[in-house]
């Protein structure tokens, strides 16, 4: 099989020692899969997984630094921790398929939604007959033509084949049987249920795809434990993988974690002598246990994570913490949803704005990469002795110059994603054709928060040239679309839940409403109150024009009244004056 740029293998994966990874040395290798066990075997050997290290410590973990893939689709899929048995099962799957079958998989890669894991990847694969699909298709007249030249779908009488609009008929055929196209051809979705071989269990894994039979003798192997055993188990082990990194000396707690749009059970970490530490969320830990039974390759996961957070942990002065003076410096914003929210809500101080809540923290450090801030609460300003309205007033004023609003169009950013030369390449409309902008913070972290600054909403008014709606893209950003008139609160409103359901993950999603800000009467509303108060208003208006238009006639009645009754009254007074009279 000769996959994309002419490779003889599906993809490679980059095989990392771990233990050397965490002292500073990058000792790993390129394997190509499907591979076996042997070759693993020797890869391992190269690298150092089994050897010990100056402490008489074996080397038992590794993890995946680096992918090459010649799948369309498959990179951005893969972990790094992900198991090498299952690796190994989706590459054997798709080297087994001829050429035929291969170009099938492919187009169905692009319009699947079972592409989301190895899981789903695999059972795509066995799945090939859900999908049809029409090589050389490439646009809706294509289509259009195959249908009726070929399957001879619509009986044409000759004197109408030069007349017909194939294009139009191949989109609307498209529209209807739901089919896309790719770049391997039209592929239409048959209807047939998706079946699910393979359940994600890698002891289902069929023995021929198995590489990993007993790689390293002292790896730990913890099967059917609960969640309680779990935590006891995960707990020890951590605090020895710790102990060989240099940290040797911890306190391990669990406790409940409460943030914005996320609860969970947590291992805490602080080293001895230091007030900061790491939360680490077990009950993920335990549902990707459950479902890979690689009780392993989750520690080795959680370990790097957990160490990674001790490392980076920045120092806290916990006196100059409690100092509001030294503190209020560093007073941030941010929106959270008020619904979802709720039960925190009553532990902090906040505002809300619609189905919106504006909420403080201490900004410690904040980049492109991480985020290390303190979620005030009701608790902390009482210690502090700090009113709920001078803490708003503060970080009102802090808070834009800290994390000042950025407006961007989104040809402007795109410009800059791909560079200047790309971007003219491609033919994108010119940054004064925005239609859409992104609102944030420089460093895009919870940057949502910039809608409840005091002068954004006019800011943001005068950039996008007057009214505008609001779309809550994440904590993170929001977009603004320019009220033309050309779109409907509804198919926004639409539009955010589509994408909230598809491309958010939950904890950052922010809510499904649409905002509206109209700039004559500064009024910043969910949207669909707007509308209802311009429908008020259109309402009044044909009132008014509606009695305005009854004075205007009885105007019109009484000139053409006066019109009638003037000669009357003309020839009356002439009358009375041939007579030597005088005229009323």
């Amino acid at each position: 099989m000769a996959y994309e740029y002419d490779h003889d293998c599906p993809f490679e994966a980059y095989i990392t020692n771990l233990g050397k990874y965490n002292e500073g040395e990058l000792v790993g290798e390129w394997v190509k899969f499907p591979t076996t066990s042997e070759d693993l075997q020797k890869v391992f050997e190269r690298i150092g997984i089994g050897s010990k290290d100056e402490f008489g410590n074996p080397y038992e973990e590794w993890f995946i630094s680096d992918y090459d893939c010649y799948v369309d689709g498959l990179y951005e899929m893969l972990g790094e921790y992900e198991s090498l048995d299952e690796l190994n099962y989706l590459a054997s799957k798709i080297d087994e398929l001829d050429e035929h079958d291969y170009n099938h998989f492919r187009a169905a890669m692009q319009v699947s939604d079972y592409t989301g894991s190895i899981k789903d990847v695999i059972n795509l694969i066995d799945n090939l007959d859900k999908y049809e699909i029409y090589p050389g298709v490439e646009n809706y007249a294509d289509l259009g033509h195959y249908y009726v030249n070929e399957l001879g779908m619509v009986d044409l009488p000759d004197y109408l084949v030069d007349y017909f609009d194939y294009e139009a008929y191949g989109r609307d055929m498209a529209i209807n049987e739901t089919g896309q196209l790719t770049d391997y051809g039209y592929v239409r979705d048959t209807q047939e249920t998706f079946t699910e071989y393979y359940d994600g269990n890698r002891e289902n894994i069929p023995d021929e795809y198995r590489i990993m039979v007993s790689m390293v003798p002292d790896e730990k192997e913890r099967k059917d434990m609960d969640y309680e055993s779990f935590k006891e188990v995960f707990a020890d082990d951590i605090r020895e993988k710790l102990g060989e990194r240099g940290y040797e000396d911890v306190t391990i707690t669990f406790q409940n974690i409460e943030k914005a749009n996320e609860n969970y059970e947590a291992i805490t970490v602080v080293p001895d002598g230091s007030v900061v530490g790491v939360n680490f969320n077990i009950d993920n830990a335990f549902a990707s246990y459950e479902h890979t039974q690689d009780y392993a390759g989750v520690l080795a996961g959680a370990t790097k994570v957990i160490a990674d957070g001790l490392d980076k942990a920045p120092e806290i002065d916990v006196n100059a913490l409690m100092d509001y003076g030294n503190m209020k410096e560093k007073l941030s914003i941010e929106v959270i949803s008020a619904e979802t929210n709720m039960d925190l809500l009553d532990k902090i101080p906040h505002e809300k704005i619609e189905d919106l809540a504006v909420v403080y923290r201490f900004e410690m450090e904040s980049n492109v990469d991480e985020r290390s801030s303190i979620l005030i609460t009701n608790d902390m300003i009482e210690r502090m002795g700090v009113s709920h309205e001078q803490l708003r007033a503060d970080a009102l004023e802090n808070a834009p110059e800290i994390r000042p609003a950025v407006i961007q169009g989104m040809n402007e950013i795109m410009k800059e994603m791909m560079g200047p030369e790309v971007y003219e390449l491609l033919g994108i409309p010119d940054e004064t054709d925005e239609k859409m902008y992104v609102a944030s913070v420089p460093d895009r972290n919870s940057g949502a928060g910039v809608l409840a600054y005091q002068d954004f909403m006019d800011q943001a008014a005068e950039k996008l040239g007057g009214d505008f709606f609001i779309l809550p893209s994440s904590i993170h950003e929001i977009i603004l679309v320019p009220d033309t008139g050309d779109i409907s609160a509804d198919d926004l409103q639409a539009m955010v839940k589509e994408v909230n359901a598809t491309q958010v993950r939950p904890e950052e999603k922010l809510t499904d409403n649409v905002y509206h800000y109209d700039s004559k009467d500064h009024v910043f509303e969910l949207a669909e109150k707007f509308t209802e108060r311009q429908q008020e208003k259109e309402a009044g208006i044909e009132e008014k024009s509606e009695e305005r238009g009854s004075v205007l006639k009885d105007l019109k009645d009484k000139q053409k009244e006066a019109a009638v009754k003037q000669p009357v009254k003309d020839a009356v007074e002439k009358s009375a004056k041939s007579k030597g009279g005088e005229a009323l």
